[in-house]
């Protein structure tokens, strides 16, 4: 009589445990584009400060999303979400500083 195997060692994996489903990263992927597309449009038409903020106010909406969804949108969960928040609210803020202090951006 041979010894059974143990599961580590199955030829045939084990079936595949129901997994939940998960929401789609969709939403903020368009959040993103609609806000990188805005940025060049205003960018090529206005002015390069009108580009920069608006990737300011997509970062800046980005970062309020991450901090009040309770669990996170799928796509913008990255790190915790307090270091989420300060990252897109911290970069936001740089970048409204630079575009109305940066020499020549107008």
């Amino acid at each position: 009589m041979t010894p059974p195997r143990p599961a580590w060692d199955a030829v045939v994996p084990a079936p595949p445990a129901e997994r939940p489903a998960r929401p789609s990263p969709v939403r903020a992927i368009l959040l993103a584009t609609a806000g990188i597309l805005l940025a060049v449009v205003l960018g090529v038409t206005l002015s390069a400060r009108a580009g920069a903020l608006a990737v300011a106010a997509t970062l800046a909406v980005a970062g309020t999303w991450r901090a009040v969804a309770p669990d996170g949108p799928p796509g913008l969960v990255v790190r915790s979400r307090g270091f989420d928040v300060l990252l897109c609210w911290g970069s936001a803020a740089m970048i409204t500083f630079l575009a109305f202090t940066a020499p020549g951006v107008g």
